[in-house]
C-alpha cells in the first residue's frame, strides 16, 4: 500500500484544524488548513525578521500570537483525544 492508497477517519473538526486518525498509525494526527499554515509560517517568518532587526516588541506579539495558535491546536486535539479515548503520545 502506497501513502496515497492510506486512508484517515477524522474525528474532530476544530476551527482551521482536524483531528485525523490515519490508518495503521497507533495515534491521532492533527491536519491543518492549507491557508490557515501559511498564515501561521507568516507570522513564524515575522518572528524570525523582528528577531534579526532587534525588535522586541514586534518579536514578542508574534511570538503571543503563535504560541495562542499552537496552544489552541494542542488544546483541540487534546480534547478530541479525551473524547475518542485515545492515550496522548506525550505527557502532558
Amino acid at each position: 500500500m502506497t501513502e496515497r492508497d492510506v486512508s484517515a477517519a477524522v474525528l474532530a473538526v476544530a476551527g482551521n484544524y482536524a483531528v485525523v486518525q490515519l490508518e495503521g498509525r497507533r495515534h491521532p494526527a492533527l491536519a491543518v488548513q492549507g491557508d490557515f499554515l501559511g498564515i501561521l509560517h507568516g507570522v513564524i517568518e515575522e518572528l524570525a525578521e523582528s528577531l534579526e532587526s532587534g525588535n522586541l516588541d514586534e518579536a514578542g506579539f508574534s511570538l503571543r500570537e503563535i504560541r495562542s495558535t499552537v496552544s489552541s491546536m494542542v488544546s483541540a486535539y487534546e480534547v478530541a483525544s479525551a473524547e475518542i479515548g485515545f492515550d496522548l503520545p506525550y505527557v502532558r
